[in-house]
């Protein structure tokens, strides 16, 4: 797939664009048919994606600048340049978060009910996300022998023009976007299970159980698949890469934060 879908009227219509449009439109549409499930105004969904597109461009773009600041500390304009690209998903997924904490706030709602709600279409949003991505080429895993053997494996023939600088002669790659993707729709699927079971035989019955399991998987996922991409930009020379670091520290951290809910959840029951 090329970088433009199309133009109109001589403006581009990017493709990665389109992917994350879709992402969105899909989000806002399971969201609000969950809200719907469990007897809630889907009019809450509506607001929290308004405010979450710009929050999430504003973070996601706040994040890339910090994490390449080299290539902006002497050409600060282009820090406001968001059309040319550079967005970071952390970031993106605070903004995200920001807004239905601010949401749940004004409107007097309980934050960790919604972030429930709303997970489960976060986790396809992601995986229609590296879809786009895998589509895409973009980031290509580790690079496979060109005499593979007739093994019928996943492979990723990445065009020439989409080859990672020093692997121009390289044809195979590791299609590790499609993995991530797949994983990810299995934690939707878990989700789903788990937001239907909530629904028709209250378990869990954790306020936030869904959002912290559902974030320490797909943490968990990314921080799996990391060491399969090739490392770039910024991360070159790395012990240890930012996203991957970042991946461990969010999934270890939903981790204690779950257990920690059901311990205090436990001593109010009892």
């Amino acid at each position: 797939m090329g970088f433009i879908a199309c133009s109109l009227g001589g403006v581009p219509i990017y493709t990665y664009g389109l992917c994350l449009s879709l992402a969105v439109l899909l989000a806002l549409l399971l969201a609000w048919g969950n809200a719907r499930l469990h007897g809630l105004p889907g009019e809450v969904v509506t607001d929290m994606v308004l405010w979450g597109i710009p929050l999430a461009l504003l973070c996601g773009r706040a994040g890339y600048v910090l994490h390449h600041f080299e290539q902006y500390s002497s050409h600060l304009a282009e820090i406001l340049m968001v059309w040319h690209g550079g967005l970071s998903l952390y970031g993106t997924i605070l903004g995200m978060l920001i807004a239905v904490w601010g949401v749940c706030r004004v409107q007097g709602l309980d934050t960790w009910s919604w972030l429930d709600i709303m997970m489960p279409a976060g986790a396809l949003s992601l995986a229609v996300i590296e879809l786009g991505i895998f589509a895409l080429q973009l980031n290509p895993g580790l690079p496979f022998p060109d005499d593979l053997p007739n093994d019928h494996r996943l492979v990723e023939y990445v065009e020439y023009a989409f080859r990672p600088v020093g692997f121009g002669d390289t044809l195979y790659f590791q299609p590790i976007a499609l993995y991530q993707a797949g994983l990810q729709l299995l934690v939707f699927l878990l989700l789903s299970l788990l937001t239907v079971t909530r629904r028709y035989l209250h378990w869990p019955s954790l306020p936030g159980a869904l959002f912290l399991t559902g974030t320490a998987c797909l943490a968990f996922i990314r921080l799996g698949c990391g060491f399969f991409y090739l490392a770039s930009g910024a991360d070159i020379g790395a012990a240890l890469p930012l996203g991957r670091v970042m991946a461990a520290a969010i999934g270890l951290m939903a981790v204690a934060v779950l257990i920690l809910r059901k311990r205090v959840h436990a001593l109010k029951i009892y």
